[in-house]
């Protein structure tokens, strides 16, 4: 085939620049003297091969060649899955090796072969649209128009200005739209002082938030960093018990908003370790106080860091 024209049709979104180059040049590597380019990019003349790549889903690809051989034109299929772990440039490089060694492959006819059958296509012809007839293409594996992940976290930071920090847990909802980097998310936390003020205060903070992210490293069915920020509403509550026995509680609601900065680490197929740090802009300090002593003050503006699993659910 030197001298030969291959040219590739992509199928599949969002593609970078880079492995479309490293696709073409492990194309022309595997062609042995051929000449590979992308359909976009192909010279006014007759191809002696036309390739399709097609994404069936996040992890699949299939490859159909289509060669002219004499008089007519022969289909070659091949469908790859790849592992979650496998990067980028690499499938790429691997589409593009089978795309040079199918055009490449020409069976030896076997003696008592029958003629071959007339064509049933027209010849190719020099066209910016793919110059070849398609092959029939199996249906593409469906992806759920969303994607869902829950995750479960310890929350600890400070809780007032001074004495024991706070702890507590979280719970969260994740929603995607397939191959989309933004998300919406929905959580509910409660927390708690590690101890008892020695006065016998012991604060506790209810809290709920929802709003958008964007995954800034990473889909976000992988590892990666995420970016987020929420609206939040929160009770906070002190309750003291003095020696004497004497009870009492006091609440108050809070408004405000969160920013999070996330990192994820695939352990499994569709479960990551997680790890946030968090701001939160609240409408006010409260400050408390048991029996007339202060024992601190909740700050209007506060860090707090989370740890935990989530788990992808569809």
């Amino acid at each position: 085939m030197a001298g030969a024209l291959i040219v590739i049709e992509i199928a599949a979104p969002k593609v970078s620049d880079d492995a479309l180059a490293v696709l073409v040049s492990a194309c022309t590597r595997a062609a042995r003297g051929a000449e590979c380019v992308l359909a976009k990019n192909a010279p006014d003349e007759s191809p002696s091969a036309v390739a399709i790549v097609s994404l069936q889903s996040e992890d699949k690809m299939r490859v159909e060649v289509g060669v002219r051989q004499g008089e007519h034109d022969s289909w070659r299929t091949k469908d790859f899955a790849f592992l979650a772990a496998d990067e980028t440039m690499d499938r790429w490089r691997a589409v593009g090796f089978a795309i040079g060694t199918l055009a490449e492959s020409e069976p030896e006819p076997s003696p008592d072969a029958a003629p071959p059958a007339p064509p049933a296509a027209p010849p190719i012809s020099p066209v910016a649209s793919p110059p070849m007839p398609r092959a029939p293409r199996a249906a593409p594996n469906p992806e759920p128009g969303l994607r869902l992940f829950v995750a479960a976290v310890g929350v600890f930071g400070p809780g007032l200005d001074q004495g024991p920090w706070r702890i507590g847990g979280r719970l969260g909802l994740e929603l995607a739209r397939a191959r989309m980097p933004f998300y919406f998310a929905v959580a509910g936390s409660a927390a708690t002082r590690v101890a008892r003020d020695p006065h016998g205060g012991a604060a506790r903070w209810f809290d709920v938030s929802a709003g958008p992210g964007i995954a800034l490293l990473g889909s976000l069915n992988h590892s990666g960093l995420q970016l987020g920020a929420s609206l939040l509403v929160e009770r906070f509550d002190v309750s003291a018990t003095t020696f004497d026995g004497a009870s009492d509680s006091r609440a108050r609601w809070l408004f405000g908003v969160e920013g999070a900065l996330g990192g994820r680490v695939e352990v499994a197929p569709d479960l990551f370790l997680v790890a946030d740090l968090e701001t939160d802009g609240l409408s006010a300090a409260t400050d408390v106080r048991v029996q007339g002593y202060s024992i601190g003050s909740a700050p209007s503006f506060r860090f707090l860091g989370s740890f935990g699993l989530r788990v992808r659910l569809r």
